[in-house]
């Protein structure tokens, strides 16, 4: 069961979700229109059976509580981030990002910050993100009649050694479409990359 928390970071206040343990983090980042109880909603109670498990509400998007400010410089979200997880004492999360929320942890990447790993859903913007900066193993998973983040930002990555894989079916939020589709394609990519698998229960 995941409770609310909440800290400062910076001078803004950051709402959080947070729940089960593991050796491993999972830090959930949400899409603009949406906010960390869409994780919850969706999938947090299947993930925090194994990991300990975090989700973030970021301050952009009318459903966020966290405190709200706006970009002045395109990395100013991947900053936040990594001083919410300095906040937290989070060594080498797994990051998950939807949308913006990708976008937000492919820039984090790019900067160097620390993770172990990453998924992506759908990320946008990816053109202007220097991904030949990106050291980490990334996963971009995409919904096949996905109208947001278009073809395009599927095939930068994968042209960077990225793997890519395609949810039949799904729009955008391609982990709510199919929630069942989008776990059990996260358990493959954590085993591949050598973290501990999810089982069922």
């Amino acid at each position: 069961m995941v409770n609310e928390k909440w800290i400062t970071v910076n001078g803004k206040r950051v709402r959080l979700l947070q729940g089960g343990s593991g050796k491993s983090t999972l830090l959930f980042i949400h899409g603009l229109s949406f906010s960390a109880d869409t994780w919850n909603e969706c999938c947090l109670s299947y993930f925090e059976k194994k990991y300990e498990v975090y989700a973030v509400d970021m301050p952009y998007g009318p459903r966020s509580r966290s405190d709200h400010f706006e970009r002045e410089n395109e990395n100013d979200y991947a900053e936040h981030l990594k001083a919410i997880v300095d906040a937290l004492g989070i060594l080498n999360p797994i990051l998950i990002g939807a949308s913006i929320g990708g976008e937000t942890v492919l820039r984090y990447l790019a900067l160097g910050y620390p993770a172990s790993a990453a998924i992506v859903i759908g990320p946008v913007g990816v053109n202007r993100i220097d991904l030949v900066k990106i050291r980490k193993p990334v996963l971009g998973i995409w919904g096949s009649r996905d109208d947001v983040s278009p073809r395009y930002n599927a095939d930068l990555l994968t042209r960077f050694g990225f793997k890519v894989v395609y949810i039949e079916g799904a729009r955008h939020p391609a982990y709510l479409d199919n929630t069942e589709e989008f776990i059990k394609i996260v358990e493959g990519f954590l085993s591949e990359v050598g973290t501990a698998a999810i089982t069922d229960s």
